[in-house]
C-alpha cells in the first residue's frame, strides 16, 4: 500500500517515528487538492481544489499495521483517501469537513518549515505515546 505525504511526513524521520522503519519515497504528484497552512500550527492540510496540485513524497509497500499507525498519528482532523498519483495510487490523509475550520487562507510550503519549526513540532507533538503503545 503506498502513501501520498504533503506535509511533516515528507521527513523521512518523522515517518520513521510513526512506522518504526526508514522508508525511501520518491517526488510525486497530487492533482485536485490545495494545501493550506493550519492556523497557528506549523503543519498543513489538504483539501480539494480541481485548478491545484501538491508537490510532496509518495512512500510505496506500506503494511495494514503502519496505516494503523499514522492513523493514530493523524488524529480526527483527517480523513485517510484513495488517489491517484500519476500513475500509482496512494492513501492521502485530507482535511475532514468537520474540521474546516482550522485551515487557514494561506498556502503551506515545505521550504517554509524550519528546521527548529519541524523540531518543535515532533517536540510538542502529543500523540507519540498512543502510536508507541
Amino acid at each position: 500500500m503506498n502513501l501520498f505525504a504533503y506535509g511533516t511526513l515528507m521527513w523521512p524521520e518523522v515517518l520513521e517515528s510513526v512506522t518504526g522503519r526508514r522508508i525511501a519515497g520518491t517526488a510525486a504528484v497530487l492533482r485536485g487538492y490545495r494545501r493550506l497552512r493550519v492556523k497557528g500550527e506549523h503543519y498543513p492540510v489538504v483539501v480539494p481544489s480541481s485548478a491545484d496540485c501538491v508537490e510532496g513524497v509518495l512512500y510505496c509497500g506500506l503494511t495494514m499495521q503502519e496505516f494503523r499507525l499514522l492513523d493514530d498519528f493523524e488524529g480526527d482532523q483527517y480523513d485517510r483517501i484513495e488517489a491517484d498519483i500519476g500513475d500509482d495510487t496512494a492513501f492521502v490523509y485530507v482535511l475532514s469537513s468537520d474540521w474546516k475550520h482550522i485551515a487557514d487562507s494561506q498556502r503551506w510550503n515545505p521550504e517554509d518549515l524550519k528546521p527548529e519549526q519541524l523540531a518543535e513540532f515532533c517536540s510538542e507533538y502529543c500523540g507519540w505515546d498512543k502510536i508507541r503503545d
